[in-house]
């Protein structure tokens, strides 16, 4: 199935528009980065959102980690965004559930040129442990399970073949596994700021499942890729949280 060029404009304009709000958060918030934190009393329950982008990577069977060179494999920047609900049971340790979109883009390289990108639905449940240092900027810790729902996948092949250049894009999607599960580790800082908490993330997440299904692969069009391959992403992200 031909995918509309028109979906590939469109994800640049929704990366342009999630990199305009993460600026405007940033810049509208950091004049109050200097605010002393002394007598500060934190919410038990914080909701909010957070977006940015992601750098993934397509690791095939003999790969181990998100940085091992898999020969032929290329990683791209992709969108992703998140609502969350935190819950402090003490000042140091809390519980914190994510939903969100994610898309995670990588590129093959054979005689042609493959890009995939494979959009997500995500949930995440993370433990979030406050690191005991004195400090306005609130560091942080978090590890948990996550899950991904394959919704939609679609791959762009360019290249040239018996003199001819060709750029053509096709649906895919039920060449991927529609589940993947994994791990995220990750870092993070907050601030408080007037109207909300400013939060700055960092993190990976690896995945566990096996990305391609073992039957089924259309138009060849996963044929570069092992049965066995997996999806893992580093993210940075800045949304703002609310207290309530």
């Amino acid at each position: 199935m031909k995918v509309p060029f028109n979906i590939e404009f469109s994800l640049k304009r929704s990366i342009r528009a999630i990199a305009t709000a993460v600026c405007a958060v940033v810049l509208t918030s950091g004049a109050a980065f200097a605010q002393d934190g002394a007598g500060e009393t934190e919410s038990k329950l914080m909701v909010g959102f957070k977006s940015g982008f992601n750098l993934a990577d397509m690791r095939t069977a003999t790969d181990v980690g998100y940085f091992t060179e898999n020969g032929g494999n290329g990683k791209n920047f992709a969108p992703q965004i998140h609502v969350f609900g935190r819950y402090n049971f003490t000042k140091w340790v809390g519980a914190e559930l994510e939903l969100g979109w994610v898309q995670n883009a990588f590129t093959t390289f054979t005689n042609t040129e493959t890009t995939y990108r494979t959009n997500n639905f995500q949930a995440n449940a993370l433990v979030n442990v406050r690191i005991p240092v004195l400090s306005v900027y609130h560091p942080r810790f978090y590890i948990g399970p996550s899950y991904n729902y394959n919704a939609y996948v679609y791959s762009r092949q360019t290249g040239s073949a018996y003199g001819y250049n060709f750029d053509q894009t096709f649906e895919v999607t039920n060449d991927f596994s529609p589940h993947d599960f994994g791990v995220i580790v990750g870092t993070g800082l907050q601030f408080d700021v007037k109207f909300a908490t400013l939060l700055l993330d960092a993190r990976y997440r690896h995945g566990l499942s096996k990305a391609i299904r073992t039957r089924g692969n259309s138009v060849n069009s996963v044929a570069p890729l092992s049965n066995a391959s997996g999806i893992s992403d580093v993210a940075f992200m800045v949304g703002l949280g609310f207290s309530l």
